[in-house]
C-alpha cells in the first residue's frame, strides 16, 4: 500500500513543485496523529504470563506536577489487569523539579540522563545506568538540570491513590 501512495505522490503531486520530504513529512504527521496509544505500545505477550514491552513504542503523556512550567512527561506501560501487584512505567524531566509524596515503595532505573533526587535537604544525583530506590511515605523532589528518562517500578499498583490519599490529609 506504501508503495502505490508513494507513485500517486510522484507521479500527481510532484508536478506542483512540492518536495518529497514535505510531503513524506505531512503524511507521517497524519499516519502518527490517527495511531491510538495502544496500538503505538508494543506489547509481545505470551497467554497470561510475560509481557515484553517494545521501548521505542512507548507514547508518553504529560504529568500533573502543579507547574504548567514542568517538562515532565510519563506513560505506565502495564494495566493494574496485566500487573495487579505493581506499576511500571517511563518517565522524563527536562530541566525541571518538582515536588512529590510518595505513599508506595519505587525503584528508578535511570535510561538516559541525570536525575536527582532531594531529600531531608541532601541531593542524590544518578545516571544512565543508576538504580535509586524511596521507600514508601518519603517526600522528595524529583529534577534533572539537562534531561533523564527512567523506568520505574512500584508497589503497590495503586501508587496513584496513595499519593491522592496523603495530599487530602
Amino acid at each position: 500500500m506504501n508503495n502505490n501512495i508513494e507513485q500517486i505522490v510522484k507521479d500527481q503531486v510532484l508536478d506542483l513543485n512540492i518536495s518529497e520530504e514535505l510531503i513524506a513529512q505531512i503524511v507521517n504527521e497524519v499516519l502518527t496523529s490517527l495511531t491510538t496509544d495502544e496500538q503505538q505500545l508494543k506489547k509481545v505477550t505470551e497467554s497470561d504470563r510475560i509481557r515484553l514491552i517494545r521501548g521505542n513504542s512507548v507514547v508518553f503523556e504529560n504529568f500533573d506536577t502543579g507547574n504548567p512550567e514542568d517538562k515532565v512527561t510519563f506513560k505506565e506501560i502495564l494495566t493494574i489487569e496485566e500487573c495487579p501487584n505493581m506499576a511500571t512505567g517511563f518517565l522524563r524531566i527536562e530541566e525541571s523539579a518538582f515536588d512529590w509524596y510518595l505513599g508506595y515503595d519505587e525503584l528508578d532505573y535511570i535510561v538516559e540522563g541525570t536525575l536527582e533526587i532531594t531529600y531531608d535537604g541532601k541531593k542524590y544525583t544518578g545516571h544512565a545506568g543508576d538504580v535509586i530506590f524511596i521507600p514508601k511515605e518519603t517526600a522528595v523532589t524529583f529534577s534533572s538540570p539537562d534531561y533523564c528518562k527512567f523506568f520505574f517500578a512500584a508497589y503497590p499498583a495503586n501508587w496513584q491513590d496513595l499519593c491522592e490519599d496523603k495530599q487530602s490529609n
